[in-house]
């Protein structure tokens, strides 16, 4: 049990950066890509607490548009649309969560990548810069998956030596 959760350790120990400035870099595009993820671009297609009333979600409720949007991705996502929409709300609201908490920050921005990088291939895009958010997002997922969360995120703190 004690050898998992010493690989589990090493999946999360951010990259080591001692300095205040590169800690604050790494800090800042990451709390504003966990708020992004998780207040404004998940709130609208997945129920969360804080989804607003007007978008009639229940908690955990993946919205009929994006379920829609998701069936226009072609196979395997016509089998499944409400499973892969589910996933992707899931992933972009706790997710952000995750992120701005830098709690398992590599393997939360792992989820993220792969849910970024399947719109990028898959969604039909109308050849306007509506594609530019999740291409950031799927850039900022390579970013946090390299670095972790560093000094600032809960990462650090679960697995400081003592």
């Amino acid at each position: 049990m004690d050898q998992q959760l010493l690989h589990l350790k090493k999946l999360i120990i951010p990259f080591r950066i001692d300095a205040l400035i590169p800690n604050i870099l790494v800090l800042i595009p990451r709390v504003i890509t966990g708020y992004l993820l998780a207040f404004v671009f998940a709130v609208n297609k997945f129920g969360t607490p804080w989804t607003p009333k007007s978008a009639e979600l229940g908690f955990l409720e993946v919205s009929d548009w994006f379920v829609e949007l998701v069936k226009q991705f072609g196979i395997p996502f016509t089998y499944m649309p409400e499973f892969f929409a589910w996933s992707a709300g899931f992933t972009e609201a706790l997710g952000g969560i995750l992120l701005i908490l830098g709690l398992n920050t590599r393997i939360t921005a792992f989820f993220v990548t792969i849910t970024m990088f399947t719109t990028i291939v898959f969604r039909p895009w109308d050849n306007s810069w509506s594609i530019m958010p999740t291409f950031t997002f799927f850039c900022l997922g390579l970013f946090f998956m390299g670095f972790g969360s560093g000094k600032f995120g809960l990462d650090y703190f679960i697995t400081k030596r003592k």
